[in-house]
C-alpha cells in the first residue's frame, strides 16, 4: 500500500486545490489539523510527526495571509494536500482503526515533508529572521 499514490491522496490534492482558493476554509483546515494533533498520544515517534505537521501548517498559513510567498505553488499544493489527507478520517487506512489507522497519515506527511524539504528550510530561516525584527 502506497498512500501517496492512492486514490485517497489524489482526492486530497483535488480538495487542496479548492481549499487554497478560500482563506476561511484554509484556516479551518489548519485548525482541524492542530486539533487532531492534540488527540494523538505523545510518543517518541509522534513528536517528530507533530513538528512536521506544525511547520507545514505555519507555512501554509504564512503563504495564505501573504506574509511568506517565497515558496513554489506546487509545494504549497502538496503541503495542503497532505494536511487534507491527515484530517480526513476515511482514507487508505481509516483513522478509527487503532494504531495502524494513522500510519498512512504519517507516511503522507513525512513523504511530503521530504519532497519540499528545501522550501521548509528556507521558510524556517525566514521565520527565525522574523523573530529578530522589531514588533510594531
Amino acid at each position: 500500500m502506497d498512500p501517496v499514490n492512492s486514490t485517497f491522496f489524489k482526492k486530497a490534492m483535488d480538495s487542496a486545490s479548492e481549499i487554497l482558493k478560500n482563506k476561511s476554509r484554509l484556516t479551518m483546515l489548519i485548525a482541524n489539523a492542530y486539533g487532531k494533533m492534540k488527540n494523538i498520544n505523545m510518543t517518541r515517534a509522534t513528536v517528530g510527526f507533530k513538528e512536521k505537521v506544525g511547520v507545514l501548517g505555519r507555512m501554509i498559513k504564512a503563504y495564505a495571509n501573504g506574509t511568506y510567498r517565497l515558496v513554489p505553488w506546487k509545494s504549497v499544493l502538496l503541503m495542503t494536500g497532505a494536511i487534507v489527507y491527515f484530517v480526513t478520517p476515511l482514507d487508505l487506512i481509516p483513522d478509527f482503526i487503532p494504531v495502524s489507522g494513522l500510519l498512512d497519515d504519517f507516511t503522507v506527511i513525512v513523504w511530503v515533508y521530504h519532497a519540499v524539504r528545501k522550501d521548509i528550510e528556507d521558510f524556517e530561516l525566514w521565520e527565525k529572521g522574523q523573530d529578530k525584527l522589531p514588533r510594531a
